[in-house]
Protein backbone atom coordinates (compact mmCIF):
# COMPACT_ATOMS: atom_id res chain seq x y z
CA UNK A 1 0.00 0.00 0.00
CA UNK A 2 1.46 3.45 -1.39
CA UNK A 3 1.23 6.31 1.33
CA UNK A 4 0.24 8.76 -1.91
CA UNK A 5 -3.30 9.95 -1.11
CA UNK A 6 -5.75 8.75 -3.92
CA UNK A 7 -9.04 9.83 -2.93
CA UNK A 8 -9.69 12.61 -0.56
CA UNK A 9 -12.69 13.84 0.69
CA UNK A 10 -13.32 16.98 2.50
CA UNK A 11 -16.44 18.63 4.64
CA UNK A 12 -18.23 16.66 2.20
CA UNK A 13 -22.28 18.15 2.68
CA UNK A 14 -24.84 16.27 0.34
CA UNK A 15 -28.51 17.35 0.50
CA UNK A 16 -32.17 16.00 -1.09
CA UNK A 17 -34.43 18.92 -1.17
CA UNK A 18 -38.47 17.40 -0.57
CA UNK A 19 -41.97 18.85 -0.95
CA UNK A 20 -41.24 18.54 3.12
CA UNK A 21 -38.02 20.05 3.74
CA UNK A 22 -34.06 19.56 3.28
CA UNK A 23 -32.13 16.44 3.89
CA UNK A 24 -29.08 16.13 5.04
CA UNK A 25 -28.43 13.03 3.88
CA UNK A 26 -24.68 13.36 4.31
CA UNK A 27 -23.25 16.32 6.85
CA UNK A 28 -19.62 17.41 6.73
CA UNK A 29 -17.86 14.15 6.47
CA UNK A 30 -13.84 13.97 5.76
CA UNK A 31 -11.47 11.28 5.09
CA UNK A 32 -8.70 10.64 2.81
CA UNK A 33 -7.74 7.21 0.99
CA UNK A 34 -4.16 5.70 0.01
CA UNK A 35 -3.43 3.59 -3.04
CA UNK A 36 -3.88 -0.20 -2.27
CA UNK A 37 -5.48 0.88 0.96
CA UNK A 38 -9.09 -0.97 1.64
CA UNK A 39 -11.60 1.86 3.77
CA UNK A 40 -14.64 0.10 5.57
CA UNK A 41 -17.84 2.44 5.89
CA UNK A 42 -20.18 1.06 8.56
CA UNK A 43 -23.60 2.52 9.62
CA UNK A 44 -27.28 1.17 9.88
CA UNK A 45 -29.66 1.99 7.11
CA UNK A 46 -30.30 5.52 6.42
CA UNK A 47 -26.44 6.57 7.65
CA UNK A 48 -25.44 8.45 4.51
CA UNK A 49 -22.99 5.20 3.36
CA UNK A 50 -24.69 4.96 -0.46
CA UNK A 51 -24.89 8.56 -0.73
CA UNK A 52 -21.86 9.62 -0.49
CA UNK A 53 -20.59 6.89 -2.64
CA UNK A 54 -22.70 7.97 -5.25
CA UNK A 55 -21.32 11.63 -4.83
CA UNK A 56 -18.15 10.24 -5.71
CA UNK A 57 -18.92 8.67 -8.76
CA UNK A 58 -21.50 11.02 -9.92
CA UNK A 59 -24.78 9.13 -9.71
CA UNK A 60 -26.44 11.32 -7.42
CA UNK A 61 -30.14 11.23 -8.92
CA UNK A 62 -32.33 14.98 -8.41
CA UNK A 63 -33.64 16.15 -5.81
CA UNK A 64 -30.53 15.20 -4.37
CA UNK A 65 -27.11 17.59 -4.55
CA UNK A 66 -24.03 17.99 -3.54
CA UNK A 67 -24.07 21.49 -1.67
CA UNK A 68 -20.82 21.77 0.02
CA UNK A 69 -17.15 20.44 0.37
CA UNK A 70 -15.14 19.11 -2.05
CA UNK A 71 -13.96 15.44 -3.78
CA UNK A 72 -10.15 14.84 -4.92
CA UNK A 73 -9.17 11.98 -7.01
CA UNK A 74 -5.67 11.83 -8.13
CA UNK A 75 -5.16 15.44 -8.06
CA UNK A 76 -8.62 16.33 -9.78
CA UNK A 77 -11.24 18.40 -8.32
CA UNK A 78 -14.58 15.42 -9.21
CA UNK A 79 -16.94 18.05 -8.70
CA UNK A 80 -15.55 20.04 -11.46
CA UNK A 81 -15.71 17.82 -14.04
CA UNK A 82 -18.23 18.16 -17.33
CA UNK A 83 -20.53 15.42 -18.10
CA UNK A 84 -18.04 13.61 -20.67
CA UNK A 85 -15.25 14.11 -18.17
CA UNK A 86 -17.57 12.18 -15.57
CA UNK A 87 -18.13 9.65 -18.06
CA UNK A 88 -14.68 8.59 -18.79
CA UNK A 89 -14.28 8.89 -15.02
CA UNK A 90 -16.60 6.44 -14.00
CA UNK A 91 -16.24 2.70 -14.86
CA UNK A 92 -12.76 3.94 -16.41
CA UNK A 93 -10.87 5.20 -13.35
CA UNK A 94 -14.03 4.42 -10.54
CA UNK A 95 -16.06 1.70 -10.49
CA UNK A 96 -18.62 0.56 -8.49
CA UNK A 97 -20.19 -2.93 -7.46
CA UNK A 98 -24.38 -2.24 -6.13
CA UNK A 99 -26.22 -3.98 -3.73
CA UNK A 100 -28.42 -6.14 -6.30
CA UNK A 101 -27.01 -7.61 -8.87
CA UNK A 102 -30.64 -8.92 -10.23
CA UNK A 103 -31.57 -5.23 -10.58
CA UNK A 104 -28.12 -3.97 -12.02
CA UNK A 105 -27.94 -6.96 -14.91
CA UNK A 106 -30.17 -6.11 -18.13
CA UNK A 107 -32.55 -8.84 -18.40
CA UNK A 108 -32.48 -8.47 -21.83
CA UNK A 109 -28.53 -8.94 -22.98
CA UNK A 110 -26.53 -11.48 -22.38
CA UNK A 111 -23.56 -11.54 -19.75
CA UNK A 112 -21.31 -11.05 -22.53
CA UNK A 113 -23.04 -8.13 -24.02
CA UNK A 114 -23.00 -6.20 -19.97
CA UNK A 115 -19.60 -7.26 -20.16
CA UNK A 116 -17.83 -5.84 -22.93
CA UNK A 117 -20.05 -2.48 -22.87
CA UNK A 118 -18.04 -0.72 -20.60
CA UNK A 119 -14.25 -1.95 -22.82
CA UNK A 120 -15.82 -0.90 -25.90
CA UNK A 121 -16.94 2.80 -24.42
CA UNK A 122 -13.50 3.03 -22.37
CA UNK A 123 -10.97 1.65 -23.83
CA UNK A 124 -11.27 1.80 -27.33
CA UNK A 125 -10.93 -1.79 -28.48
CA UNK A 126 -12.28 -4.41 -31.08
CA UNK A 127 -15.35 -6.61 -30.08
CA UNK A 128 -13.09 -9.56 -30.74
CA UNK A 129 -10.51 -8.40 -28.25
CA UNK A 130 -13.02 -7.06 -25.90
CA UNK A 131 -14.98 -10.72 -25.78
CA UNK A 132 -11.38 -12.19 -24.97
CA UNK A 133 -10.56 -9.87 -21.90
CA UNK A 134 -14.30 -10.95 -20.90
CA UNK A 135 -13.69 -14.21 -20.71
CA UNK A 136 -10.61 -14.04 -18.62
CA UNK A 137 -12.00 -11.66 -15.92
CA UNK A 138 -15.40 -13.91 -15.65
CA UNK A 139 -12.18 -17.06 -15.11
CA UNK A 140 -10.42 -15.06 -13.22
CA UNK A 141 -14.22 -14.55 -10.67
CA UNK A 142 -13.93 -17.85 -10.36
CA UNK A 143 -17.26 -18.27 -12.81
CA UNK A 144 -16.48 -22.15 -14.33
CA UNK A 145 -17.29 -22.91 -18.34
CA UNK A 146 -16.94 -18.72 -19.02
CA UNK A 147 -17.60 -19.09 -22.75
CA UNK A 148 -21.12 -20.60 -22.11
CA UNK A 149 -21.81 -18.00 -19.16
CA UNK A 150 -21.30 -15.50 -21.97
CA UNK A 151 -23.99 -16.25 -23.52
CA UNK A 152 -26.40 -16.53 -20.89
CA UNK A 153 -29.46 -14.12 -19.49
CA UNK A 154 -28.53 -12.51 -15.65
CA UNK A 155 -31.93 -15.19 -14.61
CA UNK A 156 -29.83 -18.12 -16.06
CA UNK A 157 -27.09 -17.84 -13.14
CA UNK A 158 -27.69 -17.96 -9.19
CA UNK A 159 -27.34 -15.47 -6.97
CA UNK A 160 -23.68 -15.85 -6.27
CA UNK A 161 -22.81 -15.96 -10.13
CA UNK A 162 -24.54 -12.58 -10.49
CA UNK A 163 -22.74 -10.86 -7.85
CA UNK A 164 -19.57 -12.78 -9.76
CA UNK A 165 -20.51 -11.25 -12.76
CA UNK A 166 -20.87 -8.03 -11.22
CA UNK A 167 -17.45 -8.02 -9.93
CA UNK A 168 -16.02 -9.09 -12.90
CA UNK A 169 -17.62 -5.95 -14.53
CA UNK A 170 -16.33 -3.63 -11.87
CA UNK A 171 -12.98 -4.88 -12.79
CA UNK A 172 -12.79 -5.02 -16.60
CA UNK A 173 -11.28 -1.66 -17.06
CA UNK A 174 -8.35 -1.69 -14.38
CA UNK A 175 -10.06 0.94 -12.12
CA UNK A 176 -7.82 2.29 -9.71
CA UNK A 177 -11.14 2.32 -6.99
CA UNK A 178 -13.42 0.12 -6.38
CA UNK A 179 -16.70 1.01 -4.11
CA UNK A 180 -18.31 -1.93 -3.75
CA UNK A 181 -21.57 -1.12 -1.97
CA UNK A 182 -22.58 -4.02 0.33
CA UNK A 183 -21.87 -6.43 -2.24
CA UNK A 184 -22.85 -9.64 0.11
CA UNK A 185 -26.06 -8.54 1.23
CA UNK A 186 -28.25 -10.82 -0.59
CA UNK A 187 -25.85 -14.05 -0.43
CA UNK A 188 -25.78 -16.82 1.96
CA UNK A 189 -22.59 -16.94 4.47
CA UNK A 190 -20.74 -19.40 2.54
CA UNK A 191 -21.17 -17.26 -1.04
CA UNK A 192 -20.83 -14.40 0.71
CA UNK A 193 -17.08 -15.59 2.09
CA UNK A 194 -16.01 -16.77 -1.26
CA UNK A 195 -16.69 -13.35 -2.35
CA UNK A 196 -15.02 -12.08 0.21
CA UNK A 197 -12.08 -13.68 -0.32
CA UNK A 198 -12.32 -13.36 -3.61
CA UNK A 199 -11.74 -9.23 -3.37
CA UNK A 200 -9.27 -9.78 -1.04
CA UNK A 201 -7.15 -11.84 -3.81
CA UNK A 202 -7.99 -9.22 -6.12
CA UNK A 203 -7.36 -6.40 -4.28
CA UNK A 204 -3.86 -7.99 -3.56
CA UNK A 205 -3.12 -8.91 -6.98
CA UNK A 206 -3.94 -5.59 -8.81
CA UNK A 207 -3.11 -3.18 -5.87
CA UNK A 208 -6.33 -1.24 -6.08
CA UNK A 209 -8.12 1.08 -3.67
CA UNK A 210 -11.63 -0.22 -2.33
CA UNK A 211 -14.30 1.37 -0.40
CA UNK A 212 -16.51 -0.96 0.99
CA UNK A 213 -19.90 -0.29 2.64
CA UNK A 214 -21.34 -2.73 4.35
CA UNK A 215 -23.73 -2.99 7.98
CA UNK A 216 -21.75 -6.17 8.69
CA UNK A 217 -18.91 -5.89 11.23
CA UNK A 218 -17.78 -9.13 10.28
CA UNK A 219 -16.86 -8.11 6.47
CA UNK A 220 -15.16 -5.32 7.86
CA UNK A 221 -12.88 -7.27 10.17
CA UNK A 222 -12.32 -9.45 7.65
CA UNK A 223 -11.06 -7.27 4.72
CA UNK A 224 -10.76 -3.38 5.43
CA UNK A 225 -7.20 -1.26 6.84
CA UNK A 226 -9.38 1.30 8.15
CA UNK A 227 -13.20 1.84 9.28
CA UNK A 228 -15.26 5.28 8.84
CA UNK A 229 -17.91 4.88 11.14
CA UNK A 230 -20.78 6.60 9.93
CA UNK A 231 -24.42 7.78 11.86
CA UNK A 232 -27.05 10.44 10.24
CA UNK A 233 -24.63 11.65 7.75
CA UNK A 234 -21.95 12.27 9.83
CA UNK A 235 -18.59 10.14 10.18
CA UNK A 236 -18.48 10.01 14.10
CA UNK A 237 -15.58 7.83 14.54
CA UNK A 238 -12.60 6.82 12.05
CA UNK A 239 -9.51 4.66 12.58
CA UNK A 240 -7.39 1.89 12.09
CA UNK A 241 -9.36 -1.62 11.73
CA UNK A 242 -7.82 -3.10 15.17
CA UNK A 243 -8.08 0.21 17.04
CA UNK A 244 -12.32 0.11 15.74
CA UNK A 245 -13.00 -3.19 16.88
CA UNK A 246 -9.85 -3.00 20.37
CA UNK A 247 -10.39 0.39 21.90
CA UNK A 248 -14.05 1.65 20.48
CA UNK A 249 -14.16 5.27 21.82
CA UNK A 250 -17.61 6.29 20.10
CA UNK A 251 -20.56 5.07 22.22
CA UNK A 252 -22.24 4.26 19.14
CA UNK A 253 -19.74 2.14 17.61
CA UNK A 254 -19.25 0.24 21.03
CA UNK A 255 -23.19 -0.37 21.03
CA UNK A 256 -22.93 -2.00 17.61
CA UNK A 257 -20.04 -4.32 18.54
CA UNK A 258 -22.28 -5.26 21.46
CA UNK A 259 -25.14 -5.92 19.15
CA UNK A 260 -22.82 -8.25 17.05
CA UNK A 261 -22.39 -12.06 17.82
CA UNK A 262 -19.17 -13.35 18.80
CA UNK A 263 -17.95 -16.85 17.38
CA UNK A 264 -15.14 -16.73 20.17
CA UNK A 265 -17.50 -16.15 22.88
CA UNK A 266 -16.34 -18.98 25.55
CA UNK A 267 -19.90 -19.14 27.04
CA UNK A 268 -23.62 -17.74 25.91
CA UNK A 269 -23.91 -14.26 25.43
CA UNK A 270 -26.79 -11.96 25.21
CA UNK A 271 -26.73 -10.05 22.46
CA UNK A 272 -27.57 -5.84 23.78
CA UNK A 273 -29.58 -3.91 20.68
CA UNK A 274 -29.00 -0.08 20.33
CA UNK A 275 -32.16 1.33 22.01
CA UNK A 276 -34.54 3.98 20.88
CA UNK A 277 -35.06 4.91 16.78
CA UNK A 278 -32.72 6.97 14.38
CA UNK A 279 -33.14 10.22 14.07
CA UNK A 280 -35.31 12.05 11.74
CA UNK A 281 -33.50 13.42 8.66
CA UNK A 282 -35.82 16.46 8.44
CA UNK A 283 -35.17 17.77 12.18
CA UNK A 284 -31.93 16.73 13.15
CA UNK A 285 -30.94 17.68 16.68
CA UNK A 286 -28.84 20.56 17.50
CA UNK A 287 -26.27 18.38 19.67
CA UNK A 288 -24.80 15.25 19.27
CA UNK A 289 -27.17 13.06 16.63
CA UNK A 290 -26.53 9.92 18.64
CA UNK A 291 -27.40 11.45 22.27
CA UNK A 292 -31.14 10.38 22.58
CA UNK A 293 -30.26 6.68 22.28
CA UNK A 294 -27.02 6.92 24.10
CA UNK A 295 -26.78 5.76 27.69
CA UNK A 296 -23.90 8.47 28.73
CA UNK A 297 -25.68 11.12 27.47
CA UNK A 298 -25.46 14.69 29.46
CA UNK A 299 -27.00 18.08 29.02
CA UNK A 300 -24.59 19.01 26.67
CA UNK A 301 -24.80 16.47 24.33
CA UNK A 302 -28.75 17.38 23.63
CA UNK A 303 -27.16 21.27 23.11
CA UNK A 304 -24.11 21.12 21.41
CA UNK A 305 -22.27 18.93 18.49
CA UNK A 306 -19.09 17.18 20.02
CA UNK A 307 -15.60 18.03 18.47
CA UNK A 308 -13.99 15.56 16.74
CA UNK A 309 -10.94 14.41 19.14
CA UNK A 310 -7.60 11.94 17.89
CA UNK A 311 -7.74 9.30 20.88
CA UNK A 312 -5.26 7.22 19.14
CA UNK A 313 -2.68 7.28 15.66
CA UNK A 314 -5.00 8.21 13.02
CA UNK A 315 -7.98 7.09 15.52
CA UNK A 316 -10.68 9.90 16.08
CA UNK A 317 -14.18 10.00 17.39
CA UNK A 318 -16.42 12.48 18.27
CA UNK A 319 -18.28 11.80 22.03
CA UNK A 320 -18.08 14.87 24.60
CA UNK A 321 -16.55 11.36 26.94
CA UNK A 322 -13.61 12.50 25.52
CA UNK A 323 -13.22 16.18 25.95
CA UNK A 324 -13.77 16.66 29.32
CA UNK A 325 -11.83 19.57 29.75
CA UNK A 326 -13.98 21.60 27.07
CA UNK A 327 -17.10 19.87 28.62
CA UNK A 328 -16.51 21.76 32.08
CA UNK A 329 -15.59 25.01 30.36
CA UNK A 330 -18.99 24.95 28.71
CA UNK A 331 -20.47 24.23 31.82
CA UNK A 332 -19.13 26.98 33.68
CA UNK A 333 -19.74 29.37 30.93
CA UNK A 334 -23.44 28.17 31.79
Amino acid sequence: MQEKTLLEVKDLKVSFFTPVGEVKAVDGISYDLKYGEVMGIVGESGSGKSVEAYSIIGLLQSPGRVVGGSITFNGEDVLAYNKKEIQDFRGNRVSMIFQNPMTCLNPVYTIGNQLTEALRCHKKISNQDARARAVEMLELVGINNPQKRMKQYPHELSGGMRQRVMIAMGLICDPMLLIADEPTTALDVTIQAQILELMKDIQQKTGMAIIFITHNLGVVADICHRVSVMYTGKIVEQGPVDDIFYRPAHPYTQGLLRSMPRVDAMEYERLIPIEGTPVDMLNPPEGCPFGARCQHCMKICLRKAPPRTEVGAGHTASCWLLNMEEYKKEARDE
